[in-house]
This record gives structure tokens, C-alpha cells and sequence, in this order.
């Protein structure tokens, strides 16, 4: 995982977005949100309104986002907006905090600056996904977890400094982000993926795109909203530094933990992953409101709050990566509907703190029973949210791996029958599958009169263009490992079962077992370890130790040199 952090190094910039946040919203370290409140006269409408504006500006931008994507296309296809976007939210962030007395115009310029800065960190999310979202598997899940610890350092070095000195090193924190995504996005845009292989081109209709999640982004809103009102019984404040870095210390290491858990195992990348630890968590996090008192056990609540929202922006990030490769939704729209429902969230978060925290400052409702009623709620929630089993519990169906070993291992003999099975529905003499998309919804078949034609990310081969005589049948070559589209398409077409009796041949001569044979065949695909971990539900380590033993026995020493021992000649 180190390698590929260092190879990615770029890719961590996700990392200065998300610090912004924390810094911003989370830490108290920037406490300057009551001094803006008093500035414009103070009451609870004005403060409610200082913290739900920016928040509720970045909703309203993240459903425009979705909405523009069918006419104008993605952001990253307007330069411009990579540079506006982390500029708008740099020069707008110090305006956020720093109140301006005695200036009629304070309450104009605060929400003038809130919606700067809520609509250029809605593109950030949004560009930072479509990167995430076309990085191989692997480098997903080494990237998102090196990104969050990166921010939870960054939020604890902001805590050292003077509130002023806070104020300005945030600010700088979306230009960084900003200037690495604009270094690496044109990189990370040309390549190619063998495990992203079925990015969609077209976006979804809207209704579609914002019903796709199904009772997951029901499942995404609940969890954040749960994790905004806990941390509300803490009060925190720039006196409370030394406790505020005891609990992004803690949640650091917490994060670390369910990232390393979560990539560990098969599937793991998933709500209901995420819903089985969030759940009790938060429940002991209300729980220790009632046992420990309003003080201690708030502490402890808005720990349990900070360290939720690290880990499941991890495993979200991760998530909506997987969502977006598997076709269920565009880049774009996996990530600007997955943030929405995080902001949404919030949003109600706030709705629901604010006279919360009121009535409980006026004894209208002790601590310890609003805790209680949180929780029937909180448990409430999550039975619903996880009732949903086709699209909430399992980010994948089982019959799509099931088509993409088949179609990656299965020797000559049983080749046409393992690619009708992955296909379920293949038509005529013959039929061309998308093996690059095999995996994200078995083989979706295309009939060609007396062709089958299997063609990595869908770039055809020269075998798969028109008629040809009965029985003609092609196969472009296996993807390499972040090759590029120029590179894939002018790999020369083989015989359609030429990858599977390669993969058997050198399996039977070099003594692989079954197993191995399986993993053997989806490497030759170019498929990472993280794709072979959920294909064959195996656990990380065992999939990697397959691929050690099958690189020693065939005497190779990479991913690439296993790919072109079984494109060669010989044997």
C-alpha cells in the first residue's frame, strides 16, 4: 500500500479539501462564527442562518451540478472552473470568520462569501470524485484513507496556531488541493483502467440519477445527520484546543482501523459496511451522554461524531468510486448525488441542533433524554436504511463476478458457455461482450452474424467490425495495467479463445492450483487485487499471496510481464 500512495502521491490532494472542512466546520479551531453573529446585530435567526448558508449553498450547487451535466457535461471539461473553483473557496473562506463591526453590509458580504464558498467546494467534492472514479481499484483504497489521515494532520497542525494564523493556513488548503488536481488530472483522465472499465458516457436522466442509490442515499443522509447533531452537545471553542486535538488524534487512529478493516475483506466497501460499525458507535456516543453527564459524556459524543464522519468520508469516497465503475451512475453523478445526500444531512443536522440545544440550555428537556430519543430514532433509521438488500447491503451481485471469472479463465472448450452464462442473453451465432464491463452487469450481449468478439473497455477489435465468413471469430488483448485507450486499441486482435487457453495451458504447465488458476485469469485481464478480493470473495492478503505464488511459478516479477507471457507465442 506504500508503493501505491507513492506512485499516487497526487491523488492526495482529496486530502486539503477534506482538511478544509474539518478545519472550517468540525475542529472549532476557527472560531469566529459567534464574533460574525454578533457583528450582525446576534439572535438566533442570524445564527442559525451563519451556519446553515454555506452548507445549504452547496446543495443548491450540487443539484445544479447534476442537472448541467446532460448539457454542458462534466466540470473538469471547463479548465477554468479546476482553477475558479479552490480560488473562489480560498478567497471566500477568511470572510466566513472574520467579522467586520459596525459594517451595515457584514450580513451581504457573509452570504456572499458562504455561497462562494459553498458552490466552489461542491465542484471541488465533484472533480476530486471524477479523478477517484477512473484511478484503479487498488489506488482507491490507498489514496482516500492516505488522504484523510493527510487531513486530520492538517486539521491538528491548524489547532497549534493563533486564531488569525488559522484563518489564513485553511485558506490556502483549496489552493493546494486546487493546483494538484490541475497538475494531475489531465494524467489520471488519459489512462486507462481495467477495474474502471465501464464508466457510463451518458448521464443518467435527472429523476433516475437522484432515485439511483435507492435507500442507500436515505441510508448516507440519516448516518451524517445522526453524526452533525451528536457533535452539537459539545460546545466547542478555541479554549478547548488540547481536548479538540485529543479527539482528531483519536479519530485519526479510528479512521486508520476501519479503512484497513475495510479493504481488508471482500465487499467491504459499502454502506452497510460502514452502517454496521457507525450504528453502535453513535449509540454508545448518545449512551455516554446519559451514563457520564452532559459535560464528560458530550466530550465523548462529539468524539464519537468527529471520528464517524472521518471514517465514513473514507469508505464514501471509496464507495462512490466503485458505484461510478461499475456503471450504476456517471462520475459526476455518483459524487455529486452521494455529497448531496451528505449535505443534506448536515443540513438537517443543523435544523434539528439548533432548537435542540436551545431547549435543552433553557431546561425545556434534560441532555440525557433528548440522548435517549436520539437514539430509538437513530435505530429506527438504520433498520430502514438496511432493509434495503439490492442496493444498499451488496455494491455488487454475485452473478456479475460470477460472468467475469468465467469469461477471464474458462479454457477454449467451455469459453462460449461461460460468456452466454455471463451474458444471460446472447442472441444469434454469435455475440460481442464488453469484457471490460463483464464485471458491472454479467456480459451485455451484442449479436454479430457468425462473431464473438470480446472487447477490453469497449475499444474494438479489428475482428469486430461487420460481417465476416461463419465461424470468424477475434478477441482484442488483454488491458494492461494503466495502459492508456491509444495503447489498448492498438493492441492486434487474437482468437476468441486465446486468453483462455493460454490462461489453462500455462496453468497446467506451470502447476497452478484451481484457485490460483482463477486469479491467474482475471490478472491476465489486467484486474487489480482489490477486483480479485470482491470477485472471488477472498480476503486482500489471500488474493495477494495467489498473485506471489503465481508470479514465481510463471517466473515473472509484475502485473505487466504476467500480461505479456500470456499475449507471447510461446510456451
Amino acid at each position: 500500500m506504500i508503493g501505491e500512495i507513492k506512485a499516487n502521491a497526487r491523488c492526495l490532494g482529496w486530502g486539503f479539501l477534506l482538511a478544509w472542512v474539518f478545519c472550517a466546520f468540525y475542529s472549532g479551531s476557527m472560531d469566529g462564527s459567534s464574533m460574525v453573529v454578533d457583528a450582525m446585530g446576534g439572535g438566533v435567526a442570524r445564527r442559525l442562518a451563519v451556519s446553515v448558508l454555506p452548507v445549504g449553498s452547496a446543495v443548491v450547487s450540487l443539484i445544479v451540478i447534476v442537472a448541467a451535466e446532460r448539457r454542458l457535461g462534466p466540470p473538469t471539461n471547463c479548465r477554468a472552473l479546476v482553477v475558479a473553483a479552490p480560488l473562489a473557496v480560498a478567497v471566500a473562506t477568511p470572510m466566513l470568520f472574520l467579522p467586520v463591526y459596525g459594517f451595515a453590509a457584514t450580513p451581504l458580504l457573509f452570504a456572499v462569501s458562504a455561497i462562494f464558498t459553498g458552490a466552489g467546494s461542491a465542484l471541488m467534492w465533484v472533480m476530486w470524485g471524477q479523478l477517484y472514479a477512473r484511478l484503479p481499484q487498488d489506488a482507491v483504497e490507498s489514496c482516500a484513507p492516505a488522504s484523510a489521515f493527510v487531513a486530520a494532520l492538517l486539521s491538528i497542525a491548524t489547532m497549534a496556531v493563533p486564531h488569525g494564523a488559522s484563518i489564513a493556513l485553511v485558506s490556502i488548503y483549496p489552493l493546494i488541493s486546487g493546483v494538484l488536481l490541475w497538475h494531475v488530472w489531465p494524467e489520471v483522465s488519459a489512462s486507462a483502467s481495467a477495474d474502471h472499465a465501464s464508466l457510463p458516457a451518458d448521464p443518467l436522466p435527472l429523476r433516475e440519477a437522484f432515485g439511483s442509490m435507492g435507500r442507500g442515499g436515505f441510508g448516507i443522509l440519516a448516518a451524517c445527520m445522526f453524526v452533525s447533531i451528536e457533535g452539537s452537545f459539545w460546545a466547542s471553542s478555541s479554549a478547548d484546543a488540547s481536548h479538540a486535538v485529543i479527539i482528531f488524534v483519536v479519530s485519526a487512529l479510528f479512521m486508520v482501523v476501519v479503512s484497513v478493516s475495510a479493504t481488508a475483506g471482500p465487499r467491504r466497501v459499502s454502506l452497510s459496511f460502514a452502517y454496521r460499525w457507525m450504528c453502535p458507535l453513535m449509540v454508545a456516543g448518545f449512551a455516554a451522554i446519559i451514563v457520564l453527564g452532559a459535560k464528560t459524556g458530550a466530550f465523548a459524543a462529539a468524539g464519537v461524531g468527529i471520528a464517524s464522519r472521518f471514517a465514513f468520508c473514507v469508505i464514501t469516497q471509496m464507495y462512490f468510486a466503485s458505484y461510478a465503475a461499475r456503471g450504476a451512475a456517471t462520475p459526476v453523478q455518483s459524487y455529486a448525488v452521494g455529497w448531496l445526500f451528505v449535505h443534506v444531512g448536515d443540513l438537517l443536522g443543523l435544523l434539528v441542533s439548533f432548537p435542540l440545544q436551545d431547549a435543552i440550555g433553557a431546561s425545556v428537556i434534560e441532555p440525557s433524554g433528548a440522548a435517549a430519543v436520539l437514539i430509538v430514532a437513530l435505530v429506527a433509521a438504520v433498520m430502514l436504511a438496511l432493509n434495503d438488500e439490492t442496493r444498499f447491503l451488496s455494491w455488487e451481485t454475485p452473478q456479475s463476478y460470477a460472468g467475469a471469472v468465467c469469461a477471464a479463465s474458462a479454457p477454449a472448450a467451455g469459453m462460449d458457455a461461460a460468456v452466454g452464462a455471463g451474458a444471460g442473453a446472447s442472441t444469434g451465432a454469435g455475440a460481442a461482450v464488453d469484457i471490460g464491463t463483464v464485471d458491472a452487469a454479467g456480459a451485455a450481449g451484442e449479436a454479430k452474424a457468425g462473431h464473438l468478439v470480446l472487447r477490453p473497455q469497449s475499444v474494438r477489435g479489428a475482428g469486430g467490425e461487420g460481417e465476416g465468413a461463419a465461424g470468424e471469430t477475434g478477441v482484442s488483448a488483454p488491458v494492461a495495467v494503466g495502459a492508456s485507450p491509444s495503447a489498448i486499441s492498438s493492441q492486434s486482435p487474437q482468437p476468441v479463445d486465446f486468453i483462455g487457453q493460454r490462461v489453462a495451458l500455462l496453468a497446467r504447465e506451470h502447476k497452478l492450483t484451481p484457485r490460483e488458476t482463477e486469479v491467474f485469469g482475471l490478472l491476465a485481464h489486467g484486474r487489480s487485487i482489490p477486483y480479485v478480493r470482491d470477485a472471488l470473495i477472498i480476503s486482500r492478503d489471500t488474493a495477494a499471496t495467489h498473485a506471489k505464488h503465481i508470479y514465481a511459478k510463471l517466473d515473472v516479477h509484475s502485473r505487466q510481464e504476467l500480461i505479456d507471457l500470456v499475449m507471447s507465442n510461446e510456451l
